[in-house]
């Protein structure tokens, strides 16, 4: 077994490429046309169709990634929409389940009761077939 040549390694060394392609490497000689086209508020998609009718295969994606890191862009975050959280009221309807708060005007789908003060309250019905409460009846006249 031979020995050790510093010098040997060196020149392994400077010789060495990697094995990977730098990142954005394709997109590198076209750098300033990209910076040109998004000065002209050209988006990712028209950048790319532009690039791969002339010879260099792209996808918007990678000149999205590329104009974030290499020009430095500000990245948008995403928008979604607002989602109202409802809180969960402390009393459940009778399933487990506590009723969605409504803030719509009572309906046809919703019962009003009296309760001993007087007052009126709403109760949600639940989902489901509405079945007929024959208590809550008026007796017909006979």
């Amino acid at each position: 077994m031979s020995s050790f040549d510093p010098a040997t390694v060196r020149q392994a060394v400077a010789e060495f490429t990697p094995r990977r392609p730098q990142k954005f490497q394709e997109l590198s000689p076209a750098r300033e046309v990209i910076v040109e086209l998004r000065q002209k508020r050209a988006s990712y998609r028209a950048i790319a169709e532009l690039l791969t009718q002339h010879c260099l295969p792209i996808s918007k994606t990678a000149v999205a990634a590329f104009c974030h890191e290499v020009l430095g862009e500000i990245v948008r975050p995403k928008r979604r929409p607002n989602r109202k959280r409802l809180l969960a009221p402390a009393s459940t309807n009778g399933n487990g389940h506590a009723p969605l708060p409504s803030s719509e005007p009572p309906s046809a789908d919703t019962d009003t009761t009296n309760d001993s003060s007087g007052t009126e309250t709403l109760a949600a019905r639940t989902r489901g077939p509405r079945i007929a409460q024959v208590r809550m009846l008026n007796p017909k006249p006979a």
